[in-house]
């Protein structure tokens, strides 16, 4: 039985990640869904300026409550947001933002939506593609013999993230006042190591920041990436509030849960174009080790003259 628009609506919306955000289901029926998002300072940058971790929370939530829209219940179903695309069109200034998910595609496991988000007066903000999944684990027995999970160990063999990104805190004092901003703090977000286009971020474990209290939302995750990304841009130009800096756009992979631990992120820019920095970021467990998303990050830093 497929569930109703009412119980999709309270269970979306009483998320405690949802509720942090001030999510707000206006509708959902057969493979489409919208969401508003009030603003609020907690989701804000300075400057009134909706956080783009918040914007790429909001594609996530909408694109896997479309998805779910004709998903059936059952206890035995893996549920979960595959990949996540967001592009940055315009700032959203003090004002809600409004997401509206349609399903392109739904497959037997995987389920595809497109998410355009808008301000009230139709201004294109941000516009993203989601991938999500759902598979009955009782049906597919022998999907449980069929797991490969990377660890951290696997991920640095190499030295490409690793090098140089350990625990020496050579982070510049004003990359705190970044992370400072009322979004970024409620992550708790930590920078330990920002040099020489390498960063490495910290998010610890709450379970305010999940959908069911164990799970790290996917929403934080993409936040976190988003942040590494632009910490590993800053630490080239040097941090200076007369920059402009914005994200272009992100793509994340998820690749397994972080479940009750925190999350290292870790961030390289692997190429300076001018303004435009291209970097890879790669999140992990800290307890367990394992991956649990990588993706890209787009950043634009502006520098007068």
């Amino acid at each position: 039985m497929m569930p109703s628009p009412s119980a999709l609506r309270e269970r979306f919306e009483n998320a405690p990640y949802h509720r942090a955000l001030g999510i707000q289901v206006e509708a959902v029926d057969d493979d489409r869904a919208i969401v508003r998002v009030p603003y609020k300072e907690e989701n804000s940058n300075p400057g009134k300026a909706l956080h783009g971790g918040v914007a790429a929370s909001t594609i996530g939530i909408t694109g896997a409550l479309a998805a779910w829209s004709r998903i059936e219940p059952s206890p035995t179903l893996d549920a979960a947001t595959l990949d996540l695309s967001v592009s940055y069109l315009a700032a959203a200034i003090g004002e809600d933002i409004v997401a509206q998910a349609t399903v392109l595609r739904r497959g037997k496991e995987i389920v595809y939506s497109d998410v355009d988000v808008r301000n009230d007066a139709g201004k294109p903000i941000a516009k993203g593609l989601v991938a999500y999944r759902a598979v009955d684990a009782a049906a597919r027995p022998a999907s449980a013999d069929r797991q490969l999970h990377s660890t951290a160990d696997v991920v640095d063999a190499g030295g490409a993230l690793a090098a140089g990104v350990g625990g020496d805190r050579d982070v510049p004092k004003l990359a705190r006042a970044i992370v400072s901003v009322p979004f970024m703090a409620r992550l708790g977000l930590d920078i330990e190591h920002m040099k020489d286009g390498r960063s490495r971020i910290l998010m610890p474990f709450n379970p305010a920041h999940t959908a069911d209290g164990r799970a790290v939302h996917e929403g934080a995750l993409a936040a976190l990436l988003d942040t590494t990304g632009a910490m590993a841009s800053w630490s080239i130009t040097g941090i200076d509030f007369h920059y402009r800096a914005s994200t272009v756009g992100i793509h994340v992979n998820y690749h397994a849960r972080a479940e009750c631990e925190d999350v290292v992120a870790l961030g390289r820019t692997l190429r300076r174009n001018d303004e435009i920095f291209l970097n890879t970021v790669m999140l992990t467990g800290r307890d367990s080790g394992r991956l649990v998303a990588s993706g890209s990050v787009t950043y634009r830093i502006v520098i007068p003259g």
